[in-house]
C-alpha cells in the first residue's frame, strides 16, 4: 500500500468536515479565512523553523506568504495584532506542542507530505475560492516541488501522516465552530 492509501481514511475525514466545505464553496468570509490563516501561519512556521529538520526544497515555504495574505485581509478588516493573536486555536497550539517533539526525520516528513502536498495540490482548487490575492498556494514549479516531497516519503510515515490529518480535521471543527458563533453570536 501506498502513504496515499494508508491514510485515506483519514483525509477523507478532514475533507468532510464542515468548514472544508466552506473552504471550497466560495462563500467563506474574510474574516473566517483570516482566522484559518492565523492559525496556518502557526502551523507552517513551526514547520519551517524546525530546530533539526528542513523542508526538501527552500521553494516549498509558506510562512511569507501566508503572512502577505494576512497582512492584505487585516488591512482590509482593520483587526489589530493583539485581535489575530486571540484566533489561535486550541488544536494550532496542540500542533505546535507536537512538531516541537518531532526527532526524527521521517515523522517530520510526514507532515511535509500532508502540509505541502496538500498546498500543491487541493490549494489550487481553493486558491479560486478565498478572498484576497491567495498567495499562500502560489508556487513556482508545482510538479518539480512535488517531486521533491514524493522523493522522501515512505509508507513507514503513515502513523504520523495520520496524526497529521487529525490535527487538521480538529483545526476544521473549531474553525466551524467559530464560523459559527461569527453567524450567530448568542451560540
Amino acid at each position: 500500500m501506498s502513504l496515499k492509501e494508508l491514510t485515506i481514511k483519514q483525509h477523507q475525514n478532514a475533507e468532510r468536515q464542515h468548514f472544508a466545505s466552506t473552504l471550497m464553496s466560495g462563500k467563506i468570509s474574510k474574516e473566517s479565512y483570516l482566522e484559518y490563516l492565523v492559525n496556518q501561519l502557526q502551523c507552517y512556521s513551526i514547520l519551517e523553523n524546525h530546530s533539526e529538520f528542513k523542508l526538501p526544497d527552500e521553494r516549498l515555504k509558506r510562512a511569507k506568504k501566508i503572512q502577505e495574505d494576512i497582512t492584505e485581509l487585516q488591512n482590509d478588516l482593520q483587526k489589530e495584532e493583539k485581535e489575530l493573536s486571540e484566533m489561535i486555536t486550541q488544536s494550532t497550539k496542540n500542533y505546535i506542542k507536537h512538531v516541537t517533539k518531532i526527532n526524527n526525520l521521517e515523522d517530520y516528513l510526514a507532515h511535509i507530505y500532508v502540509r505541502y502536498l496538500g498546498d500543491l495540490r487541493g490549494g489550487q482548487m481553493i486558491s479560486k475560492k478565498i478572498p484576497g490575492k491567495g498567495k499562500y498556494y502560489q508556487f513556482e514549479n508545482n510538479i518539480e516541488l512535488a517531486n521533491s516531497i514524493y522523493q522522501v516519503i515512505n509508507d513507514n510515515m503513515a502513523n504520523e501522516a495520520k496524526k497529521v490529518f487529525e490535527f487538521a480535521t480538529n483545526l476544521f471543527i473549531e474553525m466551524h465552530k467559530s464560523d459559527q458563533k461569527r453567524k450567530s453570536p448568542l451560540l
